[in-house]
């Protein structure tokens, strides 16, 4: 199938990726990889260059923000922006993603980690930035999330908020079901009157443990 970009005035060919298909266009579009884009459409969907790079023309790195104008409130996938008219392909992207790591982020609260004997030195911990980009990228399919119900990824801790931490983040019972259904997961973290043991600190080890509703 075809569309018509009101912007550039270009065919876009419309592709109905699968999950994991998704999953790789984001990993390679948030690593600015086009290149690899180009040649992953070309051999895997049997287009030409000039077909591909157009596809890359529409694809936008965030998922709600248009590619051409920046506009942030594109409303599901394949739609033209409101603002400029151009198509955006607006692919759903893993619900961790950037938007939820940076809400985890400030809602750490170390003053409330489960571990009674390491309280009074963690007190002061604060959290600098969590990687939205788990090493193991495939921990970001649905069925992986559902089977071992967890991601593992860095997060940047400590009194200066820079020393590397291992971040084990379990899935509870609404974390999985949101996911399925890609709403946010920005719902599922605890709040400390809610859950106040829902982050375990292993400083010696430098590993956190964070439990999502």
């Amino acid at each position: 199938m075809k569309i018509n970009c009101n912007k550039c005035k270009n065919e876009v060919i419309t592709i109905n990726f699968s999950e994991e298909q998704k999953l790789d266009l984001y990993i390679l579009m948030q690593n600015d990889l086009k290149v690899f884009i180009e040649k992953k459409l070309i051999d895997e969907f049997n287009l030409d260059k000039k077909e591909a790079k157009i596809i890359i023309q529409h694809l936008n790195n965030r998922n709600g923000r248009c590619a051409e104008c920046e506009f942030e409130k594109l409303n599901g996938e394949y739609i033209e922006c409101p603002n400029c008219g151009a198509f955006n392909y607006n692919l759903n992207e893993p619900m961790f993603n950037l938007e939820f790591c940076s809400h985890l982020e400030w809602s750490l609260d170390f003053k409330n980690i489960e571990n009674e004997k390491i309280k009074y030195y963690a007190k002061t911990f604060w959290c600098d930035g969590i990687n939205h980009l788990p090493e193991d990228t495939k921990s970001l399919l649905y069925h992986n999330i559902e089977n071992n119900k967890q991601i593992i990824t860095k997060a940047w801790i400590g009194y200066g908020g820079d020393e590397i931490y291992e971040m084990k983040i379990k899935f509870g019972k609404k974390a999985i079901e949101n996911y399925k259904n890609n709403k946010s997961l920005i719902e599922c973290i605890p709040g400390n009157n809610e859950n106040p043991n829902w982050i375990k600190l292993f400083m010696e080890d430098k590993k956190i443990e964070i439990q999502l509703k």
